[in-house]
């Protein structure tokens, strides 16, 4: 898949089928839309493009009200990419684009930029301009351009639809299980290890700190993921938030990488969560601490060999 962020690039995609979107998250619904786009391409002997948007547009029409991300434009391409689409377009957000009509978004980038021949998109698509254009309006806009539109309608996990929305409420919550369930894959965490205190190596376990990172941190607790480190592959044990026993408030993310004991020191490293082990708590002593851990490495290295 070719990653282009220059609008000028955009000649060498012209006549594709186009699918237009935040995808924060990458969740089950875009999967659809995607993969729908994808196939429809194969059959119209055409080439596949998605167009999204960094900064997301109301990082700049609200910058108070910006939720917190899913997914980077780096795990963005990874996903979208494994679909099968041609191309991701990274398109620069900025005021001038975000003050384009409804009608002058879909003629300028629709037709004049991509001269798209088919859209692919969800039941909820807004855009233009205070998102004054809708699925209805597109469809009278491509009509008139003869351009195919074909409308997904929203995916549903236990009985609710799938959002970004919902998703970053669930990760909030800690309720790392459903939110999978919801995306169709891993959350990821990528960071920076920073030094800690030590404490993890001095009973045993020792662990990457991770800072810096871009995404929604999840609600507090201890999570089973796996991550891959110079293409090897690691179960991790990942705590989320302070350390009660040692009255340490301050959250934290430290991984241990159960089976690797080498120092991770300013390395950028990425953990996929898969599942959550339980929550964190106070232990009455550093050897009850330690026994729990033991435990907490077994349930890891089980849920990562399910996986």
């Amino acid at each position: 898949m070719q990653i282009i962020t220059d609008i000028k690039q955009i000649s060498a995609f012209q006549g594709s089928l186009l699918s237009i979107g935040n995808f924060d998250g990458v969740h089950l619904g875009h999967q659809a839309m995607l993969r729908q786009l994808q196939t429809q391409a194969q059959q119209n002997n055409v080439q596949s493009v998605a167009m999204t948007f960094d900064p997301p547009p109301v990082a700049l029409i609200s910058p108070h009200r910006v939720p917190p991300r899913l997914s980077t434009i780096a795990r963005k391409a990874e996903l979208i990419s494994k679909i099968g689409i041609d191309c991701l377009f990274v398109y620069s957000t900025n005021t001038e684009f975000l003050n384009l009509s409804a009608e002058e978004f879909f003629q300028q980038i629709v037709v004049q930029q991509f001269h798209a021949s088919g859209m692919v998109e969800g039941e909820n698509f807004f855009f233009g301009a205070k998102r004054q254009g809708n699925i209805e309006l597109l469809e009278q806009f491509t009509s008139q351009q003869g351009i195919s539109l074909d409308v997904l309608a929203a995916v549903s996990s236990a009985g609710t639809m799938i959002s970004s929305t919902r998703i970053r409420h669930l990760i909030s919550e800690g309720e790392i299980d459903e939110a999978i369930e919801c995306l169709g894959h891993p959350y990821r965490l990528s960071g920076l290890v920073v030094s800690g205190d030590q404490r993890g190596r001095t009973l045993g376990f020792p662990t990457a700190n991770l800072t810096g990172i871009k995404t929604l941190i999840p609600g507090d607790g201890v999570y089973a993921g796996s991550c891959t480190h110079h293409g090897k592959q690691y179960a991790a044990a990942i705590n989320i938030g302070g350390n009660p026993t040692f009255t340490k408030d301050e959250q934290k993310i430290e991984v241990h990488l159960i089976g690797l004991d080498e120092d991770l020191y300013q390395q950028e490293l990425s953990v996929d969560l898969l599942a959550r082990c339980r929550d964190v708590k106070q232990f009455k002593s550093s050897e009850e601490l330690q026994e729990q851990l033991e435990k907490d490495i077994q349930t890891v290295q089980q849920i990562v060999a399910l996986s």
